[in-house]
């Protein structure tokens, strides 16, 4: 069953499907979760939170982008949560961004001092893109959404989605060459 099967069964309180929507996507929302905050605990009680708002809400409408809908409700729910222990955190500021002395890169390059420097460089020109840009390059190339789909989670329109990653890629190949693809992959294995 796809998620839109699955999606439909819920809309109609079918308890089966709501279960295998979950499990077919907790993955993906545990993965996003963490890339707002560090709280692993925190995370899970959002994405469980959200799938209580699902099984209860007599509000639930057809949607052709599960993924996109429960990526942005899981957001929404983690944002809620902190507005309301009144805590003054800036979620977007730290979003997406990735340690250019990480432990990990560090040891992976530790014998290859032109490749961890380019590595490197991939960081800190993929840091210094906006968080959207960040967030539509994660979707696009680690979750693998399409751009209708991170049209939905980013609330913008899909050329505007479009346009953003384009936009991403291009910044990121005007630093690092024509080889940034190949290296995007590499950068790709740290901020899953």
């Amino acid at each position: 069953m796809t998620d839109i099967d699955l999606w439909n069964g819920a809309l109609s309180g079918d308890m089966t499907a709501i279960s295998l929507l979950y499990r077919e996507n907790y993955s993906l929302m545990y993965n996003w979760g963490l890339k707002f905050v560090s709280d692993e605990d925190f995370v899970e009680d959002c994405i469980q939170d959200v799938f209580v708002k699902i099984c209860s809400s007599r509000t639930l409408s057809p949607t052709q982008y599960v993924k996109g809908y429960l990526l942005t409700s899981l957001r929404n729910m983690i944002y809620d949560r902190i507005a309301t222990t009144h805590e003054q955190v800036e979620l977007n500021e730290q979003m997406f961004e990735i340690d250019e002395e990480d432990p990990a890169i560090m040891r992976m390059f530790d014998r290859d001092d032109e490749t961890l420097a380019t590595v490197k460089q991939l960081i800190a020109s993929y840091n210094a893109l906006t968080p959207n840009q960040r967030m539509g390059i994660y979707l696009k190339y680690v979750k693998g959404l399409s751009h209708k789909e991170i049209a939905v989670v980013l609330q913008m329109n899909p050329q505007s989605a479009m346009n953003l990653v384009s936009r991403a890629l291009k910044s990121l190949r005007v630093s690092m060459g024509e080889k940034t693809n190949m290296w995007l992959l590499c950068l790709f294995m740290f901020i899953e």
